[in-house]
């Protein structure tokens, strides 16, 4: 009698943690993969650091970025938003920059913060940036990112990148090689990306993206990854979590130095996640 009343107490225990398994999946995300959304939606390394981005008279420059989402994940519906502010100053050689980020999710909101910098040393341009994270649900704790590009031949440049960034649950470690290829005003890039995941192994994917220049006033960005772990949200193996993240934007320049961005990107990952989101960008430059 005593050796059933143990084994039902373990059916009821297991059962129980079976129903938060399904029905509450939120809650065994390991960890929040904000690095693959970043590669698919920022500008490749060199364009960010030319003279031509950031005009001589004007040094400093401050902006926003609101990432207004909303997400299907399981049997779960809510939030996913992030508000990014930033402010820095242009030298000769080198972009230096500070930021700030709010990451919401449901009802849990993380924050961030980060120094960095871009210096550009004789056709090689270098960006490097510390951060670190705290009321860290999701988010890291801590992360490092060094990207370094070389031209290759005219206007084709090579660039390799690298994230090391360290969660409650585990490090993770993220390299991705790639081309960028600049025409005028225009540029395409193409990105493979390894992630290593301790204790889990190791996924990849790919990142495409491009800018066009509609008009003097006028740009269209364009970007797309497709792979493993892009979200990485039910910590599972990487043959089991693949999908993929869509981005465009426009970006207006409406007055001198004031540039407005309207955004929309859409990502998905099995087994059942999907995030839709609405983006907008603000910068000034003086």
């Amino acid at each position: 009698m005593i050796f059933q009343k143990k084994n039902l107490r373990k059916f009821t225990i297991s059962t129980f943690l079976l129903f938060l398994t399904l029905f509450f999946p939120y809650q065994y995300s390991f960890s929040d993969q904000i690095e693959s959304e970043r590669l698919t939606k920022e500008a490749p390394l060199p364009s960010m650091i030319t003279k031509e981005a950031v005009p001589s008279k004007q040094r400093w420059y401050v902006g926003s970025f609101y990432d207004l989402g909303n997400t299907v994940q399981g049997q779960r519906t809510g939030e996913w938003q992030e508000i990014d502010g930033w402010l820095g100053y242009q030298f000769d050689k080198a972009n230096v920059y500070g930021s700030f980020s709010q990451l919401r999710r449901f009802h849990e909101k993380d924050y961030t913060a980060n120094l960095g910098a871009y210096f550009s040393l004789n056709n090689y341009y270098i960006h490097e940036e510390l951060g670190g994270g705290w009321d860290a649900d999701f988010i890291y704790k801590f992360q490092n990112i060094l990207e370094v590009s070389h031209k290759l031949y005219k206007n084709l440049f090579w660039e390799m990148g690298y994230n090391y960034r360290n969660y409650s649950y585990n490090d993770n470690y993220l390299a991705y090689p790639g081309l960028i290829y600049y025409f005028g005003d225009n540029y395409a890039s193409i990105n493979y990306g390894v992630t290593h995941i301790e204790s889990r192994g190791t996924g990849q994917f790919g990142t495409l993206k491009g800018s066009l220049a509609l008009t003097k006033r006028l740009r269209w960005q364009i970007g797309t990854s497709i792979g493993q772990w892009l979200y990485d949200i039910y910590g599972l193996s990487s043959q089991k979590e693949y999908g993929y993240i869509a981005f465009t934007m426009f970006n207006i320049e409406l007055f001198k130095g004031v540039h407005l961005g309207l955004g929309y990107s859409y990502g998905t990952e099995k087994p059942k996640f999907i995030k839709r989101s609405f983006d907008c960008s603000l910068s000034y430059s003086f």
